[in-house]
């Protein structure tokens, strides 16, 4: 079996971390907060002999470099889950409450199911083109395709750092004060999320359109993510929604921040309590994710998450355990590890692949949860 069947995840773009005194790229942030960028200090730069010789130590193959750059084909081609077939996964197979066949779906699938859709692809993929979507090798760094071992020693000199993008938390600003001029009058479910009868239910949506379909599977890490909150004593309904969401007119069409908007828009109709919420999943984004955070933004529990993105990218289920907590209130907790607790919140925790929420985060997540 590729996948291990036991599921357990605001705007992410690559920040800073602190490892001893090396600073560390990391990714996050959230609409109505400040918008963090990345720059270089120093430009990166690579001769076409030094990348060849990268690729030859890190054993990537041409298959690799194309997979990076969207150039083979999309690993689940010709299944179900990718069709015009409007496809909802649950975990028992039955659809959410109301759903109604042939009106709000064509085919419901359980989670076994539809694992083993993606398993199967995958092998496929593998042993045609010997690549993994599931565990790429290239990352993207700057326009250079890079072996993510290399990346990780940019990440580990310091070679980025993080610049504050005050143009863009203005505009988040104003976007959202639009919103709620407009919101008040139409809203008839609350934006404030919260557990019902111990229940929280997620819908996630895939994009489907090419452009911001993920390329990377991301099936897994988003159970892993999701599964997580179970340990404040709820249980999390996982709802998969693949072939509904056209997310084409993004734009721009790496905008994260539009891309919010858009899936608010295109996929609130599926919101009809307090303990819905959603997420939606996107490629090849400015950041790896952003969400709504639901104290400060009337505009509800929704979440971008990007299997790729500019910089260097977070692991998806931090991603999503990260945004998903923003959803239920969780500032983040500063850039460098000095500055907090071990924690998902905070960047250079996160960078490094905790799964754990520090003592004061853990009780604003539980309180959003259950209020």
């Amino acid at each position: 079996m590729i996948a291990n069947r036991k599921f357990w995840i605001g705007s992410l773009f690559a920040a800073m971390m602190l490892v001893g005194m090396v600073f560390v790229p990391a990714v996050s942030g959230h609409i109505d907060e400040n918008s963090n960028k990345v720059i270089t200090e120093n430009s990166i730069s690579y001769t076409e002999v030094e990348l060849k010789d990268l690729y030859r130590k890190y054993n990537i193959t041409e298959n690799d470099l194309d997979f990076a750059n969207n150039e083979l084909p999309y690993y689940l081609e010709l299944t179900i889950l990718d069709s015009n077939l409007r496809v909802i996964a649950s975990e028992t197979g039955k659809p959410p409450e109301g759903f109604k066949e042939g009106d709000d779906y064509d085919l419901m699938i359980s989670h076994e199911e539809m694992f083993a859709i993606i398993d199967g692809a995958r092998e496929k993929y593998i042993q045609k083109y010997g690549v993994d979507p599931a565990n790429p090798k290239i990352d993207v760094v700057n326009g250079y395709a890079l072996p993510k071992e290399e990346a990780n020693k940019l990440v580990e000199s310091g070679t980025l750092t993080l610049e504050t993008d005050a143009s863009e938390k203005e505009m988040q600003i104003e976007m959202g004060d639009l919103t709620r001029d407009t919101l008040f009058s139409t809203l008839s479910v609350g934006v404030n999320p919260y557990a019902i009868n111990g229940i929280i239910n997620e819908y996630v949506f895939v994009a489907t359109d090419s452009r911001h379909r993920p390329t990377e599977a991301i099936t897994q890490d988003t159970h892993n993510a999701l599964y997580r909150f179970e340990n404040f004593g709820i249980g999390v309904n996982v709802y998969w929604y693949w072939n509904y969401w056209d997310a084409s007119d993004v734009n721009p069409a790496d905008s994260t921040q539009s891309a919010l908007y858009d899936l608010k828009e295109d996929t609130g109709w599926v919101r009809d309590s307090e303990n819905d919420m959603v997420i939606g999943w996107t490629h090849n984004m400015d950041n790896n994710g952003r969400a709504f955070r639901c104290d400060i933004s009337t505009n509800g529990p929704f979440a971008i998450c990007a299997d790729t993105a500019d910089g260097v990218d977070w692991s998806h289920d931090s991603i999503v355990q990260h945004e998903v907590s923003h959803n239920f209130d969780a500032d983040d907790g500063g850039y460098f590890a000095y500055e907090h607790p071990e924690c998902i919140m905070n960047y250079a925790w996160a960078y490094g692949g905790t799964n754990i929420w520090c003592s004061s985060c853990n009780s604003v997540v539980e309180n959003g949860i259950w209020n």
